[in-house]
């Protein structure tokens, strides 16, 4: 076994390669595999850092291993692993360059940088007219051509590498990109200049490889400068929890480091233990790892979802909109005619009683149908969050219920459906959206008179100085304790409300619930059973400015006195 300074020299090769496997594993699977398999600069720069552990791996073993045993084979495939790894590295770091945040770049018009890549590794591969000797003595050829040209490929493409850093950013707005490639330019440039200093250039001055084992060592400037990007910056769009959990594994890798080399130096002392502790941790981040894996892929698997749901909403909504244009536009001139028409407000339109009476229905159903693209839109409002009320002044209560039972006069008839209506108390102003309180209390009325036989009592109560109450009661088919609680949802009805009404569409009782929430007030419902009827109350408040939201008002809105 060598001297002590040599084998830590031996850990700390180690060390920088477990490093960088590391790193590029969890690099290829969190930036890479999960994140973008778009991002192509993520793929390249695992290569780098796989190629570094290689590097690593092979200069350790020809340390540790075949250089004090003379052993002429395992010191030459050692030498063509090392070689071609540091190729590899110089290729890969120019690809990455050139697709450092422009995963979109065609590959293709830079195929001929792989002319010369191609012709190192023949330069590697050929034994003695090569850059190798198959001999321990003298394994490589430094003063040989194919050596000068590979350092003259190492050189070029780094170069080549410097040139598309600084030429992209210059070409960059975004000051974290910048910032990505000040910290990638730093740690690449450091780790490249030591690296050949130590494996290139004192090799060629001393002619002997005794200085050349320490290479990928200074990769761990890189490696620091990449883990203080992903936790500083989000570095290939990595998370802080998972390079958090990089950070700490890393920093486990050192400690082990350090227990092994100065707490344990002579190699088979306490060796069993230090073989234990490097189980464990590695047990245990293991575990850490697939679970943060596992995570990551669920998450990703929901933002997917999410953002196929967005999109299927968006063409709901926006399908909504035409179909809406395109129905009520025809709709409203049907709906003209036959208004026309019914009331005889031109005499050129003389139709005998029962004719009149088909058109009456005619028009009712058309009104219907007109209500039921109106719940529908609004539903659709309160889903993607627009749904609101616009107070611009106050209105009597009573006028707006005298007005609502003027409108059914035609389906009080067709119904033969008699309405009293009691007023209790004397202020009955309010500050109430007009339009939208009328469509509640039209949909609870409607109901009402569909589901009631013959009788429905309306009373406003303004007795009470905080609320006002608007109870509407039939004496129709009643309602039941289950179905109570869900005719407030969307498209949801009665078991019989279908054979009475089959035209409802499930949504009025749920807006007009919404309607009375956003005034800050509520509607309940009432009936002691099936056929007992039903009574609806309105509560609203006085004071809708104390309850309705802020954007619910219009301006210069007179006070109540």
């Amino acid at each position: 076994m060598q001297n002590t300074n040599e084998f830590i020299a031996i850990v700390m090769l180690g060390f920088s390669g477990v490093v960088n496997l590391v790193i590029g594993i969890f690099t290829y699977f969190f930036a890479y595999k999960l994140s973008n398999s778009r991002y192509i600069s993520v793929k390249y720069f695992t290569y780098v850092c796989f190629m570094i552990f290689n590097w690593a791996l092979w200069l350790s073993l020809r340390m540790f291993y075949f250089y004090p045993n003379e052993n002429n084979w395992g010191m030459y495939i050692s030498n063509i692993f090392v070689y071609i790894s540091a190729a590899t590295i110089i290729q890969c770091l120019v690809y990455f360059a050139l697709s450092f945040h422009n995963p979109r770049r065609n590959f293709r018009e830079y195929a001929f940088l792989m002319y010369p890549y191609f012709l190192i590794i023949a330069c590697i591969l050929v034994p003695y007219v090569g850059i190798l000797n198959i001999s321990w003595i003298n394994s490589v050829n430094y003063r040989s051509i194919p050596y000068f040209m590979f350092m003259v490929y190492i050189l070029t493409y780094i170069y080549i590498y410097i040139h598309l850093l600084v030429d992209r950013y210059k070409q960059l707005d975004n000051p974290i990109q910048k910032r990505h490639i000040q910290i990638i330019f730093f740690g690449t440039v450091v780790s490249l200049a030591g690296a050949l200093i130590s494996n290139m250039i004192l090799p060629f001055l001393s002619q002997s490889e005794r200085v050349s084992y320490y290479g990928p060592i200074f990769s761990i400037f890189l490696s620091f400068a990449v883990i203080f990007a992903m936790l500083r910056y989000r570095l290939f769009r990595i998370k802080l929890p998972i390079a958090g959990l990089l950070t700490t594994l890393v920093i486990t890798v050192f400690v082990l480091v350090v227990r092994f080399v100065f707490v344990d130096n002579n190699f088979t002392q306490g060796r069993r233990s230090s073989l234990l502790v490097v189980f464990m941790f590695t047990a245990l981040y293991s575990f850490l790892t697939r679970e943060a894996y596992v995570g990551a892929q669920k998450q990703i698997i929901l933002d997917k979802k999410k953002k196929e749901l967005e999109i299927a909403l968006n063409s709901k909504n926006d399908f909504l909109k035409i179909a809406s244009h395109q129905l009520r536009t025809p709709l409203t001139v049907i709906k003209g005619y036959l208004s026309m028409i019914t009331t005889k407000e031109d005499p050129k339109y003389e139709l005998n009683e029962n004719t009149l009476n088909d058109l009456q229905k005619v028009y009712i159903s058309a009104k219907n149908l007109n209500e039921i693209i109106n719940d529908v839109l609004a539903a659709n409002d309160v889903n993607t969050g627009r749904f609101g009320i616009n107070i611009k002044d106050t209105m009597n209560l009573k006028d707006l219920i005298d007005l609502i039972v003027l409108d059914k006069q035609q389906l009080l008839k067709d119904k033969s459906t008699k309405v009293t209506v009691k007023c209790l108390g004397k202020d009955f102003r309010a500050f109430v959206d007009r339009a939208k309180l009328k469509e509640a209390i039209n949909n609870i009325f409607d109901n009402a008179i569909y589901y009631g036989k013959g009788k429905v009592n309306i009373t406003i109560d303004a007795r009470d100085n905080k609320d006002f109450y608007i109870h509407i009661q039939d004496n129709g088919v009643g309602i039941t304790r289950d179905d109570s609680q869900k005719i407030w949802k969307k498209f949801e009805r009665g078991k019989k409300s279908s054979m009475i009404n089959p035209n409802g569409s499930g949504l009025g009782l749920y807006l007009a619930k919404k309607i009375m929430e956003k005034h800050g007030g509520d509607i309940e419902v009432y009936s002691e059973g099936r056929d007992k009827g039903s009574k609806f109350s309105f509560r609203l408040p006085r004071n809708t400015r104390e309850y309705a939201p802020a954007d619910s008002f219009g301006v210069n809105i007179p006070e109540l006195v």
